[in-house]
């Protein structure tokens, strides 16, 4: 893929047109366009959600006037008499009615799983209801079976006379250039069904597949013929006034200047290069609806343009995860001259119409923000996140219903290095921001050009927090996502896991040595999330032998994750001893792809947790607890798309608390981790429901410091703890330490300073033992961010909160004085408790 995290993009052979007329003169007796076919191919899902040789499926319509016999009719991927592909015939008296659309699928009950409803036909015998078709093993002696890279679909007739045929991806067999491939999950569709010019422009990608449905109500768009000499198209025309391009899959001439370039390296290692060309000043169509610009999909290829080259540009429209641009399939691009001015920047204004659609008007055009704000610090992708303004100000998300105020992230033009691109914390003011307005990742972001013109205002930093430090009879528990503690070796194989040098590996150890000592008090329970292995945490439990006074035992069992990375607990043994230590796995139907060797799952189903939520069971202070250390499913691959995974995550985690519970309500649990969810997400909701009735503990912070995670300029309680009823009444204070989230990537190896050791701040509990004495006023610890030690929003540190309102107090627990007769305290909570669930 093309970004950080999931996308592809595949180099596609250019053919030239001579060859491509000689492969057509190849194909058998193809039928001409002048005379409309009566069956065409409308829709194709090649790349289906689970297993495609169980999944995917063509569909074909009669478009014709009259019935139409399917006696003799094949269908297959097979373009060759004597192949090795597949061509499959219909069953003796199949008829399709006019306008009657037909669907042939691998198999019905995969078919039947993914529709709720049964094929017409299927290749595959699964289901004695439907009605096979049979191997023309006289044409091809294969199966029919769709390459997700490329492969092309043909109808035969009685004659075996090609009646339709589609080529896709990096398949140019039939079509020149081919359907461009599309998504996982995605299929290809005729759109209109009855448009058949027999090139890419009549197809289009189809987010959600539609088996048994066509689109014919409008007119079919003229196609330029081959070797017919192609006119310039205005860009604005190209862009259209909706968020999809009128001319998707369309080869295009258009002139423009280069006015930026991005430089974008995927997961893989992979680099792909962005050209952006906007109009000249002055020939913009003039409609405010459709942008005067549009990008240029260059692949791995690095251009040779820079901004202020005037070029002609010649290919394929297409739109990539909805953002209208050039692919470099048969891509042609002629320099005209150099030196041209670039176009002005459009500022950025609080749009009339609704903000998506503003942007779409701009989409790929230069724009400008002068005076922002840094509401996201720089991440190590060369990019950080603002919103309009010139002071501090904070979003803070809940739930994903929650609206923020309009944030615009930022790119530097190369993400494979961030040069002079300004590494900003949270607060900080930069001038001068403007570039090219891409859609990128669901978000339209500026992609800045010339970083060394920026101007940045640094906001002061604030204090170091005060210690949190349990007291005499108390216990500290605190949930630490390390953020990509690995070391130099690469033991997966696999290019998504990290692999740090011997000096990033010591300073990643000096810092967080420090947070963990010197932040924190050396934790009495700490748990970790993604760190590599048990050799990894004994160093560490080794480094802060000297500050801490003791050595940590460690509670650790390995998962198999992708990239590596396990949860753990840290123990001090001086409190707590170990009794026991598991892991617990479960399969589901949600398909996880996550191979897990300690558990063998029924056909159909994989396993839940690609980090299994890891119990120990320990003696703290006489008593026996039960810690559950958890890392749940990130929303890597989209919010949407992993949100069932997380919410069934927590379902297991509050069933097996429900199990510790019931031969004994006073259990004493705790479930703590990095949960990847909001603070009022359904997974939470389902840990604090009965069924689990947890309380999560990070609610008692005030709403403005109640967040661990800033992803785009959003802040977000993505950690941690929480507790069982029995335990509610112990708490003493509950605090998050602030000091990894607000501020840039490039500082984790910075040991000239305490902040950012990691991407995640630290939720910590004091927790009062059963049996010892409550804590004298004078020996409660100071809350980071309470009432009693914040008059004031810090600068940098707490900002002003803008967005959702402050719950009220009895909504927001406040940290409690231990001076509260016991009594009174339980009285209290139970209150509050009974509270929240009515509201």
């Amino acid at each position: 893929g093309r970004s950080a995290m999931t996308y592809a993009r595949r180099i596609h052979p250019l053919v030239l047109l001579l060859a491509l007329a000689m492969v057509l003169a190849s194909l058998p007796r193809f039928s001409q366009a002048q005379e409309p076919a009566r069956l065409l191919i409308t829709e194709v899902y090649y790349d289906t959600p689970g297993e495609d040789g169980q999944e995917e499926w063509v569909e074909i319509t009669n478009l014709g006037a009259a019935p139409l016999n399917l006696d003799g009719f094949k269908i297959g991927d097979e373009e060759q008499p004597g192949g090795g592909e597949g061509m499959a015939h219909f069953p003796a008296g199949a008829v399709l009615q006019p306008q009657q659309v037909a669907v042939v699928a691998q198999t019905a009950t995969g078919f039947r799983a993914l529709f709720s409803v049964n094929p017409d036909f299927e290749l595959q015998d699964s289901d004695a209801a439907v009605l096979n078709l049979l191997p023309y093993e006289s044409w091809a002696s294969g199966e029919l079976a769709l390459n997700n890279d490329g492969d092309e679909i043909l109808v035969l007739d009685a004659q075996d006379t090609v009646v339709d045929a589609v080529s896709y991806g990096d398949s140019t067999i039939i079509m020149a250039p081919s359907v461009l491939d599309v998504l996982r999950g995605q299929s290809i569709e005729r759109f209109q069904a009855h448009c058949d010019t027999n090139s890419a422009g009549d197809w289009r990608p189809q987010t959600l597949p539609a088996p048994g449905t066509v689109s014919s109500d409008e007119p079919c768009a003229e196609t330029p013929r081959l070797g017919e000499e192609l006119e310039l198209t205005a860009i604005g025309e190209i862009q259209g006034s909706d968020d999809r391009s009128p001319l998707i899959n369309e080869t295009v001439t258009f002139e423009g200047i280069v006015t930026g370039l991005l430089e974008d390296r995927n997961a893989r290692g992979a680099i792909f290069y962005t050209v952006f060309v906007q109009n000249s000043p002055g020939d913009d169509d003039g409609d405010r609806l459709s942008s005067d610009a549009i990008a240029v999909f260059h692949g791995v290829r690095r251009p040779p343009y820079l901004p202020g080259d005037m070029v002609r540009v010649t290919g394929q429209v297409t739109e990539f995860f909805g953002f209208t641009e050039i692919d470099d399939s048969g891509l042609h691009i002629e320099l005209l001259g150099a030196g041209q001015a670039l176009p002005p920047s459009l500022p950025l204004q609080p749009p009339e119409e609704p903000i998506e659609a503003y942007y779409e008007s701009l989409e790929g055009m230069r724009v400008a923000l002068p005076d922002a704000v840094v509401v996201g610090p720089t991440f190590s992708g060369c990019g950080f996140a603002v919103t309009r303004g010139a002071g501090p100000i904070r979003f803070i998300r809940e739930q994903v219903e929650d609206t923020v105020e309009p944030i615009v992230p930022i790119l530097h033009h190369s993400d494979v290095t961030c040069g002079a691109f300004p590494q900003v914390k949270v607060g900080d003011v930069v001038q001068g921001l403007e570039g090219p307005l891409i859609y990128h990742f669901d978000q339209f972001k500026i992609v800045n050009q010339f970083a060394e013109e920026l101007a940045v205002t640094a906001a002061a930093m604030p204090p170091a927090p005060q210690k949190v430090t349990a007291g005499e009879g108390e216990v500290s528990i605190a949930t630490f996502n390390v953020h990509d503690y690995f070391n130099t070796v690469n033991d997966t194989g696999s290019d998504a896991e990290p692999k740090m040098t011997a000096e990033e590996l010591r300073l990643k150890q000096v810092k967080l040595t420090a947070t963990i000592s010197e932040l924190l008090s050396c934790p009495t329970l700490l748990a970790v999330q993604e760190v590599e292995n048990e050799a990894l945490l004994q160093a560490l439990a080794q480094q802060l032998e000297l500050p801490c006074g003791f050595r940590y035992q460690v509670a650790h069992r390995e998962s198999d994750d992708a990239r590596g990375i396990d949860v753990a607990l840290l123990v001090d043994p001086r409190r707590g001893q170990i009794q026991d230590i598991s892991l617990h796995q479960r399969c589901s139907a949600i398909t996880t792809d996550t191979a897990e060797i300690s558990i063998d799952c029924p056909a159909g189903q994989d396993p839940l947790f690609s980090r299994p939520p890891l119990e120990v069971s320990l003696v703290l202070d006489g008593d026996v607890y039960v810690v559950v250390v958890n890392h749940f499913k990130s929303k890597r691959e989209g919010e949407q798309e992993t949100a069932a995974r997380r919410l069934a995550q927590a379902n297991a985690v509050a069933e097996l608390v429900r199990l510790r519970l019931e031969d004994n309500r006073d259990a004493r649990v705790i479930v703590l981790g990095d949960f990847n969810d909001y603070a009022l997400s359904a997974p939470m909701a389902v840990l604090t429901s009965e069924s689990a009735d947890l309380v999560n503990t990070a609610l008692q912070v005030p709403l403005e410091e109640c967040y661990t995670y800033n992803f785009g300029g959003v802040s977000q309680l993505l950690d941690a703890v929480l507790v069982s009823p029995s335990l509610a009444s112990q708490i003493v204070n509950s605090t998050i330490v602030h000091v990894n989230a607000d501020f840039p990537a490039a500082w984790q190896f910075d040991t000239q300073t305490l902040f950012r050791s990691s991407d995640h701040d630290v939720p910590l509990i004091i927790l009062r033992t059963r049996e010892s004495p409550p804590s004298s006023p004078a020996a409660a610890p100071t809350v980071l961010g309470s009432p009693a030690t914040t008059d004031a929003p810090k600068s940098g540190a707490s900002p002003v909160v803008i967005g959702p309102e402050s719950k009220p107090p009895a909504e927001r627990w406040k940290p409690l004085s231990m001076a509260i007769p016991g009594a009174v305290l339980v009285l209290l909570f139970v209150g509050i408790i009974v509270y929240r669930r009515s509201h």
